[in-house]
């Protein structure tokens, strides 16, 4: 989480060698993110450090020589919407919805240990904040409902064979006769011949 250290209006060494100390540690010992402006009450508008706040779209921390409501009330001048984030050096802020900033006042603390441990200690907090609001309970699966098998599709039985009507030649076969149509004539020539010769040896 970006940490912004506001210096203190005047020419106050112990505060200007606090602040570096501050800075110098915050740089190398525990590689915050970590940036330096002017006194909060002097800031103008479209100054680089007011541009630099405004780039900072996230919660943030700010260490300030002021109250948390004073350097809140300087923020809102500025035209930058924050809004007072509780932490142990401030535990009752007022709620809003918008982007939280963590003010530690340094006046009230013992020494840069302090300004270390709370830093830290607003930063666990918002990470664990980030994660239960990121958090979401796991939806019921969706058992999937059985499937009814399907009938198979009937089988088409094959057609019976259409009842073929007999050929000429069968019908002829059946009558007792072949192909040769002329052999029932030829067989009645036969048997008259036949009855002829017969009458003939007669002695009639």
């Amino acid at each position: 989480m970006p940490v912004v250290v506001s210096q203190a209006a005047g020419a106050n060494q112990a505060h200007r060698d606090l602040e570096e100390k501050l800075v110098t540690r915050l740089m190398l010992d525990e590689a915050a993110d970590v940036r330096l402006i002017g006194p909060m009450q002097q800031l103008q508008g479209n100054s680089t450090d007011q541009v630099m706040l405004e780039r900072i779209t996230s919660d943030f921390i700010l260490l300030g020589w002021h109250a948390p409501e004073e350097s809140l009330r300087n923020l809102q001048a500025l035209g930058i919407a924050a809004r007072r984030a509780a932490h142990a050096g401030d535990r009752n802020p007022p709620l809003r919805s918008c982007r939280g900033v963590y003010f530690i006042d340094l006046t009230k603390l013992k020494s840069i240990d302090d300004a270390i441990a709370q830093i830290k200690a607003c930063s666990a907090n918002r990470a664990n904040k980030t994660i239960q609001i990121g958090l979401s309970a796991p939806s019921p699966k969706k058992t999937a409902s059985p499937v009814t098998p399907s009938s198979p599709p009937p089988t088409s039985q094959p057609a019976p064979p259409a009842a073929e009507s007999p050929s000429t030649a069968e019908r002829y076969v059946a009558l007792g006769w072949n192909d040769h149509r002329d052999e029932p004539h030829d067989a009645v020539d036969d048997a008259m011949e036949s009855l002829i010769d017969e009458l003939d040896q007669m002695d009639l």
